[in-house]
């Protein structure tokens, strides 16, 4: 099972990449609207999921201890396993960060802004995990 966990977990990033790439494309970015605000509302937002996540989970006595994330554990376990599901997805959104980069060169002001929008989603998770790794790290233990 250690090793079927480790490419899915793999494959989801990979195939995030692909989904930023696919996302930037004029047809899709038509129907798109983000700007600033959007962006700085991800950016407040995403750390305080990952806290939320984190707390909800420690609180309603589902996990006393968290276990440090690793590759080859079940991705989406976000009651019982928070730390390993904002692992895998701060990676998606990496994915989707790099995916989108590689679209960006054509010149478009919404291109542009929704690819600001996934580094805000992967730099706030990122900061939400900063922070949960400091708040929570008695109740941390290796897998």
């Amino acid at each position: 099972m250690k090793y079927i966990w480790l490419i899915i977990n793999v494959s989801l990033i990979i195939f995030s990449a692909f989904g930023g790439y696919s996302l930037m494309s004029p047809e899709r970015l038509q129907h798109m609207n983000p700007d600033i605000i959007y962006c700085l509302i991800i950016l407040v937002i995403m750390p305080l999921f990952s806290l939320g996540t984190v707390y909800y989970s420690i609180s309603s006595g589902k996990c006393e201890t968290l276990l440090r994330p690793s590759w080859d554990r079940h991705a989406v376990n976000w009651w019982y396993d928070p730390l390993q599901s904002l692992f895998i997805f701060n990676f998606v959104c990496a994915g989707l960060v790099i995916g989108s980069s590689l679209r960006l060169s054509n010149g478009n002001e919404t291109g542009f802004w929704l690819f600001v929008s996934f580094c805000c989603m992967a730099i706030g998770l990122l900061i939400g995990q900063l922070l949960i790794y400091r708040i929570f790290r008695a109740r941390i233990v290796s897998s």
